[in-house]
């Protein structure tokens, strides 16, 4: 298939430069091509296949081929899915599989990790984000097919799959994971005296309830001493955007906007309201974000920033804002795409940009920092679409993801080179917690 979508290239550079000298020069002023113009670009390229490939090609052969190419070349999220894969993405959502418990990107030179899953066997193996999978069973990602390095790193509970990772400043190394049933606690939380904890993993249909079972019980244990609470939503790779609304109606309180969603020519499709009273009594809340907060974690974090809920401390988060339809076509799988943009209650875009935070906390390692802008993010993907701009008018920004890196925040200078990072007790949530007990003070003596 890789052989046959890259003989449609080649075929089609040679059939449009016999099309432009066939033409007149006033016909092909224009960029855009015609409908009837492109239904004879294709019936022109796979007769040619058909023709001159030196092996017999079908018909749905071409199509997939075809299909693959062009929804791949829009955007990182944007894909076509044959029936093959549209079966696997069902089993997934199914838990049909065993894993490793990462929220990734398939990009043509490896598997870069947004971030791992909480209590997973890539959690515990030590993946961290912005970590790129490299090869796996010793075989490069760079030869071979998205889907086929998936199928490779997903397999029966408990069988064992050997990858190798690239980490930023370190050399390659390898590590035996053993695959699991993923089966996440989406809320975790504790009190630090007279701070309640709330860690959120991952916006699932069990997250709004276990966020409310956490603020009670919080509340029943300590009391009227309640300073306020922290909100953890590091390393959450998203979820289910219904949560996402549900959980921040808990702290901002019932029918205000949470978020929109706005689609070509900025058409807005949705706009979602909170849609239950505010839990917490309006006391004070931080939320914790970094760079693996991703797409759900971030219109909360944006929704709590924007109405001034709470203080937003960490580094700047991943930056997906962008939504997928999957759509299925009849016999041949379905298409999965980007169809539109989320959007703040202020109107911000979270697209490519992040949530920003008010106060910059670095976490710390063996007493050294790590860059924040040498940490993967939505910006730094290929063909990543600009901050809310218009869907039509992409194609014309593509490609600069690598100057986005290099004019990255560059005012931290410290960059940890060793290879095995020994972690420090949590320095961004001791400052949290210090910011929190500081805005609670003033908060109980008004």
């Amino acid at each position: 298939m890789n052989a046959i979508r890259a003989l449609f290239v080649i075929v089609l550079f040679a059939v449009s430069v016999s099309a432009v000298s066939a033409k007149s020069a006033e016909k092909t002023k224009s960029k855009e091509l015609t409908t009837e113009q492109l239904n004879g670009f294709f019936n022109a390229i796979a007769g040619k296949i058909r023709g001159d490939y030196v092996e017999d090609v079908t018909n749905r052969e071409l199509l997939e081929g075809a299909l693959s190419g062009m929804i791949s070349a829009l955007d990182p999220h944007s894909t076509y899915l044959d029936e093959e894969k549209f079966n696997e993405i069902r089993n997934q959502a199914e838990g049909k599989f065993g894993g490793l418990g990462i929220e990734i990107i398939v990009e043509k030179d490896g598997i870069k990790v947004i971030s791992p899953i909480e209590d997973t066997p890539a959690q515990k193996a030590g993946i961290k984000p912005g970590d790129v999978i490299v090869a796996i069973e010793g075989e490069p990602i760079s030869s071979m097919s998205g889907f086929d390095a998936l199928k490779k790193l997903r397999g029966d509970p408990g069988t064992f799959v050997n990858i190798t990772v690239f980490r930023e400043n370190q050399s390659p190394f390898d590590l035996k994971i053993t695959r699991e049933f993923i089966k996440v606690n989406p809320v975790k939380f504790r009190t630090e005296g007279n701070v309640g904890y709330i860690r959120i993993t991952t916006f699932n249909d069990q997250t709004t309830t276990k966020v409310i079972h956490a603020i009670r019980s919080i509340k029943k244990e300590v009391g009227a001493k309640l300073l306020g609470y922290v909100l953890d939503l590091r390393n959450n790779p998203g979820g289910l955007l219904d949560q996402a609304v549900s959980v921040t109606s808990l702290f901002i309180g019932r029918d205000k906007p949470v978020v929109s969603i706005k689609g070509k020519g900025k058409k807005q499709f949705a706009e979602f309201k909170s849609n239950s009273s505010d839990m917490t009594g309006g006391l004070p809340v931080v939320v914790l974000v970094n760079s693996g907060s991703a797409s759900a974690s971030e219109i909360v974090a944006g929704a709590l920033q924007d109405y001034k809920r709470a203080v937003v401390v960490g580094t700047k988060s991943f930056g997906k804002g962008s939504v997928q339809r999957i759509s299925p076509l009849r016999n041949i799988g379905a298409l999965k795409l980007t169809i539109a943009l989320y959007y703040t209650p202020k109107g911000r875009s979270i697209q490519k940009e992040g949530i920003e935070p008010d106060i910059k906390v670095e976490q710390q390692l063996d007493l050294k920092t790590i860059n924040s802008s040498k940490r993967l993010r939505e910006a730094y993907l290929k063909d990543a679409l600009k901050n809310g701009e218009k869907l039509e008018n992409a194609k014309q920004n593509r490609g600069s993801a690598r100057n986005d890196r290099e004019d990255d925040d560059d005012d931290i200078k410290t960059i940890a080179k060793k290879k095995n990072f020994k972690d420090l007790p949590d320095y961004q949530l001791q400052q949290a917690l210090n910011i929190l007990r500081a805005i609670g003070l003033g908060f109980s003596n008004q």
